[in-house]
């Protein structure tokens, strides 16, 4: 009883801690003056009217979704299968790929911004393809723990085994067996890269400045200007990474399921095919 009440205790005063924060902020964002009383002297939606009416706010936010979009579907379609192949066909290189991956933890955003811009600065390569590349550096810790990790629990070599064996093809067995039972670590790798890059500042700014105005640029911008409005700025931002994350653990759950189902289906199906090749042989 005693425990139960302490973890009680403890989750409420660290839902309170996180929450707190952000009632704030939104309150000052709704506020028409906040700062000789303890309490704001009146509300107003005004500075909501005012960010959503601001043209360069949309053109922000729909550049940061196309930066990180972008990004996330290149690592989707390069990490992914490059993941798979390595821990299934090629596991010593494991040792060498995981310090690689985790490197770019070690490189501060301004180190790495420097380089790239003195390496590409005065090349044919445009500065939005290198902060992409950038981007996706720094996005492969995230996919390739989520992935790796998930492909441990469903035995995946077994899985890509026991389909050859039936008569698939590598590529059969990757797309219809292998990439359904790991679709839970690539929408936790999805919702880790979007939700950490959609507000990238560092890298941006010193590649590109108010060049590519994403929303994290914005809202500095703003913060010198007026802070209700750089408020409702930051509670837009976290709505909108709220309302995504929402959507993929909705999608993550109902996927669920079906892939504990599917999971056991294969498992039946590997139990049947070895049951079938004993008796063959023991009939041989």
């Amino acid at each position: 009883m005693r425990k139960s009440f302490s973890s009680s205790l403890i989750l409420s005063l660290f839902v309170l801690l996180m929450c707190v924060p952000f009632l704030l902020t939104f309150v000052y964002s709704i506020s028409t003056e906040w700062g000789k009383s303890i309490l704001p002297t009146g509300l107003t939606l005004q500075w909501y009217e005012q960010l959503y009416a601001d043209p360069r706010f949309i053109q922000s936010v729909v550049r940061s979704c196309l930066l990180t979009f972008g990004t996330l579907i290149a690592v989707l379609i390069i990490v992914v299968p490059s993941i798979v192949m390595i821990s299934i066909y090629l596991p010593k290189a494991e040792k060498f790929m995981k310090p690689t991956v985790l490197m770019p933890y070690a490189i501060p955003g301004v180190v790495l911004a420097t380089g790239l811009l003195r390496t590409y600065s005065g090349s044919p390569v445009p500065l939005t393809a290198v902060l992409s590349g950038g981007i996706f550096i720094y996005a492969l810790p995230f996919m390739y723990q989520s992935i790796h990790n998930n492909l441990r629990e469903v035995d995946a070599k077994t899985l890509m085994e026991a389909s050859e064996i039936l008569g698939a093809s590598k590529l059969q067995a990757f797309v219809r067996l292998l990439l359904p039972n790991i679709k839970i670590g690539i929408m936790v790798g999805s919702l880790l890269t979007f939700s950490t890059f959609l507000g990238e500042f560092q890298i941006t700014n010193m590649l590109l400045g108010g060049d590519f105005e994403t929303i994290r640029i914005y809202m500095l911008r703003v913060m010198k200007i007026n802070g209700h409005l750089s408020s409702a700025v930051v509670v837009t931002y976290f709505l909108l990474l709220l309302m995504i994350s929402a959507v993929i653990v909705k999608a993550t759950s109902r996927k669920s399921y079906k892939l504990m189902a599917g999971q056991e289906e294969t498992t039946l199906s590997i139990s049947e095919m070895k049951g079938s090749a004993s008796n063959e042989l023991l009939n041989d």
